[in-house]
């Protein structure tokens, strides 16, 4: 890890809560952890999926939360 960079992780489910994506993100700050998150969701066309990104600490940087189903 290079210095400066703080270890982020991103978590995106589905609509079951299975893991699609569990991956690290190296960035220097929360903002360019949530953006290089944001930037993975859209160019994988996830940004409705549920998500979290977490700092390697356990606090929360961004959360999606699941929509409930409809029976």
């Amino acid at each position: 890890m290079q210095r400066g960079k703080r270890m982020y992780h991103m978590t995106v489910f589905d609509d079951d809560g299975k893991k699609l994506y569990d991956s690290p993100i190296e960035a220097t700050s929360d903002e360019e952890a949530k953006e290089k998150g944001t930037v993975w969701l859209k160019e994988h066309r996830r940004q409705d999926a549920p998500y979290r990104i977490f700092h390697r600490t356990g606090r929360l940087i961004a959360f999606h939360s699941h929509k409930g189903k409809h029976a």
